[in-house]
């Protein structure tokens, strides 16, 4: 006679959060982020402001990633105290100025009204312990909590690190709580910071109801091995300025008749796509397949039919996909014509919120059974990209001068810098993951994922000053 196996218990002194299906969709991936603040911080300031507002704001940020019973959960401290810590905070300090002893090149002070190219800096050991987690079976087998803050001080800059795995918090998340961080070091009354419930779920209400999608839209199951996709591409170690398209795209639209318009971040992307693919042959027909985020924090599908209400600093993206672009069309189309496609795709994926919320129910059936399946992004004999924006984070603009050292009266300690550094194990292949990582009043940042490991700043004439591009 077969009995049950025995279920393990909830730890003790731990509330418990299941994992949606988007976080799991996400798992296999770390969410790190490089900020760079042009001043000396006081790390103690930082350490203490980070960890009331966790305390007391968003309690899910000091969250443990487990997976009891065969189900991934967060598990968060009922108290948080030196035994169990919101986070770890780690601190080098160096009683110097950064620029000196051969060290690497900070890109700042970027000026001109060409496209620039600049190598990879490698800043990624400022801003991680080597000791860390770099996987979410790492996460899970330490119990360590799921937030890894590393602060590297200099006399004139900061380097802070940001870590966690994506199962447990998306880009928005982080600049939520990087957000309410910096107005908490400023001295900003912590009531009147807006914070997370410990038990929001916005997403329950997905996880029932018939699902009626085989897959969400834009994925594919595999129906044969694909690996890698070689393709006929070539990365340049170097980008002509001159072969940069000036951007006329309104004039372009106008010319043709056309009513409708584009966003500059349809102007950018496009321009973008063009100059990674520009150099595909004209008889290459292959397919790409290009995958937007979307955040669905303001889409009117939570509670009563509204945008979600309340700062959620976990996973509540998807992906948009356009229709397919032979990659030809890159060198053959204009740039006009290419944010048009990217522009229609996505008033025509914001205005289906049915298909939204299939695609959720699809990701949180079954406890996020779905999310667990592997599925491409593309089908066999295509290539596939994934764009990222964070612009809207307007990184720029967090103010961490209240924690500037010195009692002199405090200038305004911005980041300067967003360094994408990669922090997985085992290394993940993504060859076609690119997006806007900041701005600032003169400069826009971009990466790319590729083979070939080196930096590409481009400089659109009209609305950025340069986009710097990381081929990782």
């Amino acid at each position: 006679m077969s009995s049950e196996p025995e279920l393990n218990p909830p730890p003790h002194g731990f509330r418990i959060i299941p994992c949606t299906g988007v976080d799991l969709f996400l798992r296999h991936r770390m969410a790190p982020m490089g900020l760079i603040i042009n001043a000396r911080l006081d790390p103690s300031i930082m350490e203490a402001t980070l960890w009331t507002l966790v305390e007391h704001k968003f309690p899910r940020a000091g969250a443990r990633v487990a997976c009891r019973n065969g189900i991934y959960e967060l598990q968060i401290p009922d108290v948080f105290d030196i035994r169990n810590p919101p986070f770890v905070f780690t601190v080098e300090n160096h009683p110097e100025m950064y620029h000196r002893d051969g060290r690497p090149e900070i890109p700042l002070g970027l000026t001109g009204s060409k496209p620039c190219v600049t190598p990879d800096p490698e800043l990624a050991w400022l801003f991680q312990n080597p000791t860390c987690p770099r996987s979410l079976d790492d996460f899970i087998r330490s119990n360590v909590p799921s937030v890894h803050i590393y602060v590297t001080v200099f006399d004139d800059l900061t380097f802070l690190g940001f870590l966690a795995p994506h199962i447990m918090i998306d880009g928005i998340g982080i600049v939520t709580l990087l957000d309410a961080w910096t107005r908490l070091v400023r001295g900003d009354d912590i009531d009147t910071i807006r914070g997370m419930e410990w038990d929001a779920q916005p997403l329950a209400h997905f996880s029932s109801g018939p699902v009626k999608s085989d897959v969400p839209r834009g994925f594919f199951r595999p129906s044969s091995p694909l690996g890698l996709q070689e393709t006929q591409e070539a990365t340049p170690d170097e980008l002509d300025p001159k072969d940069i398209p000036r951007f006329k795209i309104m004039d372009e639209l106008q010319a043709q008749g056309s009513v409708e318009c584009v966003g500059s971040a349809d102007v950018l992307s496009a321009w973008w796509l063009k100059t990674v693919y520009g150099d595909r042959r004209l008889t290459d027909h292959t397919p790409i397949h290009i995958h937007m985020y979307r955040n669905l924090r303001d889409m009117p599908i939570f509670a009563n039919d509204a945008p979600l209400a309340k700062p959620y600093i976990h996973n509540l993206i998807l992906t948009s996909a356009v229709l397919p672009i032979p990659a030809s069309a890159f060198q053959t189309e204009s740039l006009g014509a290419l944010a048009l496609r990217i522009r229609r795709s996505i008033v025509a994926y914001n205005s289906d919120l049915e298909a939204i919320c299939a695609d959720l129910r699809w990701m949180c059936a079954g406890s996020g059974s779905n999310a667990l399946e592997v599925l491409h992004w593309c089908p066999p004999g295509a290539e596939w990209v994934l764009q990222t924006n964070l612009r809207f984070g307007k990184l720029a603009e967090l103010d961490f001068s209240g924690a500037v050292v010195g009692h002199a009266p405090k200038a305004a300690a911005r980041v300067v810098f967003f360094y994408p550094f990669l922090i997985t194990n085992p290394p993940s292949a993504f060859r076609g993951v690119e997006g806007v990582l900041m701005e600032d009043a003169d400069v826009v940042w971009m990466r790319i994922g590729v083979r070939a490991k080196a930096v590409f700043g481009l400089q659109p004439i009209s609305f950025i000053n340069v986009a710097q591009v990381w081929h990782m």
